[in-house]
C-alpha cells in the first residue's frame, strides 16, 4: 500500500506521513486497541452482543463498508470485532489532543474537518481504495439523535462512483441505548450487528445517477437490514 502523503492542516502526533503501515497489516496501535476493545466489550455485554452475517465480510478490497451511527461505542465494535483490517474517516475534533491523534492514526483513523469540503480527507480516501484497502464510513455523517437514519450526504455516492469499490452495508442497533447522549458509563442491553451482502452501487442504483441518488440507494441497503423503527428517513 502506498503512502497517501502530509494532511493538509498538520496534527500534533498524527503522522507525517499516512498510512502508519503501508503493507495492508494492522499497526501494533490497531492491534492492542482491537483486543481491548473486544474484551471489555464482551466483559460488559457478554451474549447480548450479537453479529449477523460476518461470513459475508470480505478480506480483501476495494470495499467500502457502510453502517448508520448510532453511539459512540459503535467504532468501536468495528474495531474490535470486525475481521481484516480497517480505515476510518473521524471528525477532527477527535485529533486535537496529541496522544489521541497518534492512537487513532496507528488504528488506521484520519481526520475529516465535516465543516467544508475536505479535499485531502477525500483523496486520501480514493487513495486507500484504490490501494485495495477497506475503508469504513458511517453514511450519515454523525450520530443520529434518535432511532431512525436520517438523509444521508452525497459524499458516500461520490466515493462509491470514484472509487467502483464494492459496497458492504451493515446495519447496528441497540447502542443508542447502551450509550445515549451525553451519557458516559453504557447500560447492558441487547445490541445487534447485522452484515449484509457486498453489492456494487452503480449496478444497482440503475442508470447513470447523480451522486445524491446513488447515497440514498447505499442508504437503502442499510435500512433492509435494520427493524423498522430504525429505518426513518429510508421507511
Amino acid at each position: 500500500m502506498s503512502r497517501i502523503g502530509t494532511v493538509a492542516r498538520p496534527l500534533p502526533g498524527f503522522p507525517a506521513n499516512f498510512p502508519v503501515r503501508k503493507d495492508g497489516r494492522r499497526p501494533w496501535r490497531y492491534r492492542i486497541v482491537s483486543l481491548l476493545s473486544r474484551i471489555v466489550l464482551r466483559l460488559w455485554f457478554g451474549h447480548q452482543l450479537r453479529f449477523e452475517g460476518l461470513e459475508h465480510v470480505p478480506l480483501t478490497g476495494p470495499l467500502l463498508v457502510v453502517c448508520n451511527h448510532l453511539s459512540n461505542i459503535d467504532p468501536f465494535i468495528f474495531g474490535g470485532f470486525a475481521p481484516g483490517t480497517m480505515f476510518c474517516m473521524s471528525k477532527r475534533e477527535l485529533f486535537t489532543n496529541r496522544v489521541i491523534a497518534w492512537i487513532l492514526s496507528g488504528c488506521n483513523c484520519y481526520p475529516v474537518d465535516r465543516g467544508a469540503a475536505d479535499r485531502w480527507a477525500l483523496r486520501t480516501s480514493l487513495n486507500l481504495l484504490a490501494d485495495r484497502g477497506r475503508l469504513l464510513v458511517f453514511v450519515e455523517g454523525t450520530r443520529a439523535t434518535k432511532p431512525g437514519m436520517r438523509r444521508v450526504e452525497a459524499g458516500i455516492g461520490f466515493l462509491a462512483r470514484r472509487s467502483k469499490a464494492q459496497l458492504l452495508p451493515v446495519a447496528v442497533w441497540g447502542t443508542e441505548r447502551a450509550l445515549a447522549r451525553g451519557h458516559r458509563i453504557p447500560k447492558r442491553v441487547p445490541v445487534t450487528v447485522r452484515w449484509g451482502l457486498p453489492f456494487d452501487a452503480t449496478s444497482a442504483a440503475g442508470g447513470r445517477p447523480d451522486d445524491q441518488e446513488m447515497a440514498d440507494q447505499i442508504a437503502r441497503r442499510i435500512a433492509e437490514l435494520l427493524p423498522e423503527e430504525y429505518r426513518g428517513a429510508y421507511s
